[in-house]
């Protein structure tokens, strides 16, 4: 399936696409995207959110390493360079052609948990994919990313500007996100922690700009988080919802 098409501002008429008209969105554009380990990435935006329970266990997230194309100009079939939309093998993070963010979880109170003195389970199949994959931490948002047309003196066009906005599953490694792992860890160590990674890295859009206009990404916003996991021993059944609201 090709790339989705998103039309000029007077051609948009999608119901995923809100396009915004108006005057006053003079800003300026500061360069291209930037990665994780980039010494002006912006420090993370953390929040914690409770257990369900009493005593039971609570979570730290920490949103960071957003990636927004600027230029936009997405290669959905490469796997390397600054265009690339694609992930090699054990490469878990946004790309710089197509962006995204990443999340990571910290764990509170595990290891006061029944069960969690036990012995390591041997080892079990990884069921079905999606939100409710067994003996993994999974999580989903509310994800919005505006894109505009940006001219040659570097301020955006007021008059071009949509926004996408999609109920998302992210993605993750799929070694740090398995119970299994996570308690085998927590067990070798008194001390040691293990936080689940996860990451969303966005599919490609067209951005259709006028001649001697260049497309990019403007923002993101993040919001009404999402955190389970299904799991066979220790944790159970649990969930944790949270507003945390990340913006980009």
């Amino acid at each position: 399936m090709g790339v989705p098409r998103v039309p000029r501002a007077r051609a948009i008429a999608r119901s995923l696409v809100t396009l915004f008209a108006g005057a006053g969105l003079m800003l300026s554009l500061p360069g291209t995207a930037r990665a994780a380990a980039d010494p002006a990435e912006p420090p993370p935006v953390s929040y914690h959110i409770p257990a369900e329970r009493e005593g039971g266990v609570s979570i730290t997230v920490s949103y960071y390493g957003a990636v927004l194309p600027r230029p936009y100009n997405p290669d959905p079939k490469a796997y390397f360079g600054d265009r690339k939309c694609l992930n090699t093998y054990h490469d878990y993070t946004p790309t710089p052609g197509c962006g995204g963010f990443r999340m990571l979880v910290e764990l509170h109170n595990v290891r006061n948990q029944p069960g969690f003195e036990l012995p390591n389970p041997e080892e079990r199949s990884i069921g079905a994919s999606g939100y409710d994959r067994v003996n993994h931490f999974v999580a989903r948002a509310d994800v919005s990313r505006s894109y505009g047309c940006v001219r040659s003196d570097g301020t955006y066009d007021p008059y071009i500007k949509f926004t996408l906005r999609e109920r998302m599953f992210f993605d993750d490694d799929p070694v740090q996100t398995d119970i299994s792992y996570i308690l085998a860890r927590l067990r070798e160590s008194p001390t040691g922690s293990s936080k689940p990674y996860l990451y969303v890295n966005f599919k490609p859009v067209e951005v259709g700009c006028p001649p001697g206009m260049t497309p990019a990404q403007q923002s993101l916003k993040v919001s009404d988080l999402h955190v389970s996991v299904n799991a066979y021993e220790v944790f159970g059944i649990a969930n944790w919802r949270h507003p945390a609201p990340f913006e980009a």
